[in-house]
């Protein structure tokens, strides 16, 4: 199952693994708001959401 993350900023990122959604919110935490995010931080705030495709 798809997980998605929304930023507070409105950066929204949803991916189908684990190391995706921590990879991508770690660089956005990081390069955006100057802040280290640990990976079970990340986790915690990723969500369940169907997985959409766009064609």
């Amino acid at each position: 199952m798809a997980k998605q993350v929304n930023c507070d900023c409105g950066f929204m990122v949803r991916t189908q693994t684990d190391d995706e959604i921590v990879r991508h919110v770690q660089l956005h935490a990081k390069e955006i708001h100057q802040m280290e995010v640990p990976r079970d931080k990340a986790l915690e705030m990723a969500k369940p959401v169907e997985a959409t495709v766009t064609v």
